[in-house]
């Protein structure tokens, strides 16, 4: 139960649906996701832990401004990082086998953070992309898979730069695609 509801909560703050800087109120969120209080005061606790949220004095637990954007940055960071790695590290045969690969976000991303080496790196773009799962699979489209495939074609190949830059380039397509508008009423929370 927690996890639907940290999961939802948190796709509506990341996409922008809940404006940074609202209250969210224990009652009102319990009410409108048909949860008790305990599970919520667990979801807001693994938000807070994220960055999500942040409690603060005499208001309770707020929306922290500008999250949607600060994630996507992080997770394009750490995807370059992780292609980066991943293009340095790569034998014959794991490059022919990578450039091969159909050029699809559930295929190549989980494929090079497994072949990237480092757990930590794959444990944390897991945790982070969660809550974007939970806002529904973006569709991008041929540009998109044009980006991805830009992506696998520079880790095949051993460059990690622009291997880097592929990764942060398609992570950043995934914000412009996902993110509400901060001009619209619904992002500022009216």
């Amino acid at each position: 139960m927690a996890e639907r509801v940290w999961l939802q909560l948190a796709a509506e703050i990341v996409c922008g649906g809940v404006a940074g800087g609202r209250r969210l109120d224990e009652v009102e969120q319990s009410q409108r996701l048909g949860v008790s209080r305990t599970p919520l005061r667990e979801s807001l606790r693994q938000l807070a832990a994220l960055g999500l949220v942040e409690n603060r004095p005499h208001r309770g637990v707020v929306v922290a401004d500008g999250v949607g954007h600060s994630l996507f940055q992080v997770l394009a960071e750490l995807e370059a990082a992780c292609a980066r790695t991943a293009a340095g590290v790569l034998d014959p045969e794991q490059r022919a086998f990578l450039a091969r690969m159909d050029a699809s976000h559930d295929v190549v991303l989980p494929w090079l953070r497994r072949s990237c080496g480092n757990s930590v790196l794959r444990g944390l773009l897991k945790t982070l992309w969660f809550p974007l799962h939970g806002a529904g699979a973006a569709d991008l489209g041929a540009a998109g898979k044009l980006a991805l495939s830009r992506l696998r074609d520079a880790v095949a190949a051993g460059d990690g730069d622009g291997a880097s830059q592929a990764a942060r380039d398609y992570v950043m397509m995934w914000c412009d695609h996902m993110l509400v508008p901060t001009s619209t009423p619904a992002a500022r929370g009216q």
